[in-house]
């Protein structure tokens, strides 16, 4: 008979009424996890690499807030990855399908998202507040310049204070993990409600300001809203291992939402740059492919003459200049022209060199002088 003190094979929580304990394949949030983790991460890498090439090819230089941005996003990515292995431990089960011993390991697991949360969430509003104070101020200290510096400021203070809070939430450290180490800690749970009630508050009073120039700040409200609901509701159930995976979710799409927020006024910037990049090359090749007329209306055509009808020109005046040579020099081996016939093949023969020289300076001369003017019409028509 299994001992009941034995950590490995015992439920972290009673299985309520109609329940078992499942150790072996028992239901997860696992292919959730996986779906969404996939889905944020592709929603935000596009934005942040706009403003990548924003700041490599178009301004060509790099600010304090594009390098805590880069860093946001990276504090991401170790929020995702920590947040992932703690599902695979056991995490993305009910509290009754998982051991304690499974249990110690993913509360060691998960001191570490509450931190990486914590340090993202700072780094990437500080992000927010420094493109709003380069937006919205002036060198005219204004109200609008000190609420700002002052937002700044408390947004700090606040997750500086929430991360030292997260890191010692028990003194000795292997409290967090280990219930039988003897020590004190804080409530993890009132802290996460203080968490996400100061982030909702925090995320309305910023986007509501900007909510005409960051249209994701009604989105990043209403996941903060979401968000402070779970908190609320792992305050009182007890299944804690599965509500606290939907959680995880929803902060991940949060910082998400808010890294984007910050890479928002790059996007104008790309779409000039990109229409600009087009307008050149399509520019370019009207100047350079043959024009065909549009319209019978367009008044240039009967001027103008490409470069394929110059060639095809030229080659016409050069063959029938040939073909009058040849006769030209039959007829002068007397068979069977005089001297009034041969004088009137060398003057046709001249008229036609006239009329080749005539031709082709004809298409030169046009084509420049109004192939710019052909380009303005053509965009009329």
């Amino acid at each position: 008979m299994v001992s009941s003190t034995d950590a490995t094979q015992t439920p972290a929580l009673l299985p309520p009424l109609g329940q078992t304990t499942n150790f072996i394949d028992p239901p997860t949030l696992m292919p959730a996890v996986i779906a969404g983790t996939t889905v944020i991460h592709l929603f935000t890498l596009p934005f942040l690499l706009a403003r990548a090439y924003v700041n490599i090819y178009v301004t060509k230089r790099f600010r304090v807030e594009d390098y805590l941005s880069y860093l946001s996003y990276i504090g991401c990515i170790a929020y995702t990855v920590a947040i992932v292995h703690a599902e695979t431990v056991g995490m993305a089960r009910h509290m009754w399908d998982i051991t304690l011993a499974t249990l110690t390991d993913i509360s060691y697991i998960c001191n570490i998202v509450f931190v990486c949360y914590t340090a993202t969430g700072g780094l990437a509003k500080t992000v927010v507040f420094l493109q709003l104070k380069r937006i919205f101020t002036t060198p005219f200290r204004g109200v609008v310049f000190w609420v700002i510096v002052g937002s700044l400021a408390a947004n700090a203070l606040f997750y500086t204070t929430m991360f030292f809070l997260y890191v010692f939430t028990c003194w000795p450290r292997e409290k967090i993990w280990n219930s039988s180490v003897e020590g004190k800690c804080i409530d993890s749970n009132r802290l996460n409600m203080a968490m996400g009630t100061l982030n909702v508050i925090s995320d309305l009073e910023r986007k509501i300001a900007v909510l005409a120039v960051f249209a994701m700040g009604a989105v990043a409200v209403a996941i903060g809203c979401v968000g402070l609901y779970y908190r609320v509701i792992l305050l009182q159930q007890p299944d804690f291992s599965w509500l606290l995976t939907q959680a995880g979710l929803i902060c991940m799409a949060e910082l998400s939402i808010v890294i984007i927020v910050g890479c928002c006024p790059y996007i104008p910037r790309l779409k000039r740059h990109l229409t600009v990049q087009s307008s050149v090359q399509t520019s370019y090749q009207n100047t350079t492919r043959p024009f065909k007329p549009r319209s019978k209306f367009y008044p240039l055509d009967k001027y103008l003459i490409t470069d394929a009808e110059t060639s095809k020109a030229e080659s016409s005046a050069s063959e029938e200049h040939l073909e009058l040579h040849q006769y030209q020099s039959t007829a002068n081996e007397g068979e069977g022209l005089d001297s009034h016939n041969q004088d009137r093949v060398i003057e046709i023969g001249q008229q036609f060199d006239e009329l080749a020289l005539h031709r082709r300076e004809r298409g030169n001369v046009m084509l420049d002088t109004f192939l710019q003017a052909a380009a303005l019409c053509r965009n009329a028509y």
